[in-house]
């Protein structure tokens, strides 16, 4: 029996960036990710931690591979969590530790067909299992932002 099984497609899922490889190995080894609270969705009840790495990542860049449960979440002090950076601009600030359980992969990682500006994505984990783009992870689906600023303005009578 595995100790985590694989989720149901209805499972509540948060995409989240990972911004370099320092911090993938701190989830994979560590088991917790960081969250800035001024940038923390207004939904934080997610079950599933998926991760959207960004160009530090090199050939495995703006795509989402990785994915974890959440165990816990706790509000701390970035210095709390990271106390080697001590001197950090942001040491004071409020972060979530999101405490979470070993990393799995997908079996299709969730390209981005153009480089995204990620900040967060509530999602489930059906739509990250059948997605072949990160914009299909929205739910609902966005159009792209050339569509946004086409016809979707256009209708409002926005130029």
């Amino acid at each position: 029996m595995e100790l985590f099984p694989t989720p149901d497609d209805d499972a509540a899922v948060l995409v989240a960036i990972l911004r370099n490889p320092h911090d993938l190995t701190i989830a994979r080894e560590q088991g917790w990710y960081r969250l800035p609270a001024r940038h923390a969705p207004a939904r934080l009840a997610a079950e599933w931690l998926a991760f959207y790495q960004t160009g530090a990542f090199g050939a495995e860049r703006w795509q989402v591979r990785y994915y974890a449960p959440i165990l816990r979440y706790q509000l701390l002090t970035r210095r709390e969590m990271l106390p080697d950076e001590p001197d950090h601009p942001q040491a004071d600030a409020p972060y979530y530790r999101i405490a979470i359980g070993p990393l799995a992969s997908l079996d299709l990682p969730v390209p981005a067909a153009r480089l995204r500006r990620v900040t967060f994505i509530c999602t489930t984990f059906g739509c990250l299992r059948r997605a072949s783009d990160v914009r299909e992870l929205f739910h609902p689906p966005q159009s792209p932002p050339d569509d946004i600023w086409g016809a979707g303005l256009a209708g409002r009578a926005i130029r």
